[in-house]
């Protein structure tokens, strides 16, 4: 008979706090001195997704502490939170001359994604030594709302400003030897690379195949078109254009004494290409047509200007080899 009455109050416990709005949720069995009851809760409503909550599942009886055993606490069941640690502790003593007795268990939880995180109703099972039977509690679902991160305080300052310090000191050291081998080994690679294929040729071959002017998808296409155009100068120039902004990419170019001409014809086109990424491809196609024309012109300006080089390096090495000739009949 005592089994249906705890059965009967622990269901009409639940249909209670599932109509509670609650970040804890207490179930006993009854409100008499030696009763047994459960207690779920979590240290926080709102969790930053980079930190943790803690969820509490709290077991406690007065009077006779013997009377009742702890024979199971089931795992939380989640949802967009995981376990990353565990801690559980009792507790024995007296509250006005009645004897307690408090088993708790402490899951550290870490939220996985924006959004809601829930741990569903859990069972505690125990035994009812006095009468030698098995019952169960459980607990309330709970819900956390998951916020944006918490930025982290950047501490590095001094450490950074250590390295450059050191970095200013070696480059000194090094001084002249130094910038005399950084030269030579660019010259070399410069060599190297203007006596290659210059790599517009391919990029103009992209440029064909991957952008469709005449049926176009707009959002596809400016999309295709700024990619390749920032992955043109991060092979031309070395410089990681691919994780600029366009105004980085301009002081960038200027930098490195790049044409005035074509750093204007890339902030036009990477900003067309903007316009049509946030609009959702709402532009015109004779908008398309000019940035395809202002990509082209600068691969075609770049092609010319690494061919011209490249006959006049080869010119000099030909004027080098008739002098050394010539020296060689007149010995």
């Amino acid at each position: 008979m005592r089994f249906y009455i705890s059965c009967f109050l622990i269901l009409i416990s639940l249909n209670f706090s599932f109509s509670q709005d609650r970040d804890s949720i207490t179930v006993s069995t009854d409100d008499q001195l030696g009763a047994i009851k459960v207690e779920a809760q979590v240290d926080r409503k709102q969790v930053p997704q980079n930190r943790t909550v803690t969820y509490t599942i709290k077991v406690a009886w007065s009077g006779n502490l013997d009377r009742y055993d702890i024979v199971n606490v089931e795992s939380p069941v989640l949802k967009n939170l995981v376990i990353v640690s565990t801690a559980s502790s009792n507790w024995v003593g007296e509250i006005d001359g009645v004897k307690q007795a408090v088993k708790t268990y402490e899951y550290t939880l870490q939220p996985q994604s924006l959004g809601m995180g829930y741990i569903d109703a859990l069972f505690v099972e125990y035994r009812d030594n006095e009468f030698d039977e098995k019952h169960s509690l459980v607990t309330n679902r709970l819900e956390v709302e998951v916020v944006d991160p918490i930025l982290k305080k950047d501490n590095s300052f001094w450490f950074i400003g250590g390295g450059i310090v050191a970095f200013l000191v070696l480059v000194s050291l090094g001084g002249v030897r130094f910038m005399k081998r950084k030269r030579a080994k660019e010259a070399e690679l410069r060599a190297k690379e203007l006596a290659m294929i210059p790599i517009e040729v391919n990029y103009l071959s992209d440029l064909k195949e991957e952008v469709e002017l005449k049926k176009p998808n707009m959002v596809e296409s400016f999309s295709k078109l700024s990619k390749l155009l920032r992955r043109y100068f991060s092979d031309r120039y070395r410089i990681a254009a691919m994780g600029m902004s366009t105004q980085e990419i301009s002081q960038q170019l200027r930098q490195l004494s790049v044409s005035e001409r074509i750093i204007e014809q890339a902030e036009e086109v990477l900003k067309s290409c903007d316009v049509a990424k946030f609009s959702g491809g709402n532009v015109g196609g004779e908008t398309l047509t000019r940035a395809y024309t202002l990509v082209e012109d600068i691969f075609n300006r770049n092609k010319k200007e690494v061919s011209s080089e490249s006959n006049q390096s080869n010119g000099n090495e030909s004027d080098n080899s008739s002098n050394k000739e010539g020296r060689i009949d007149g010995n």
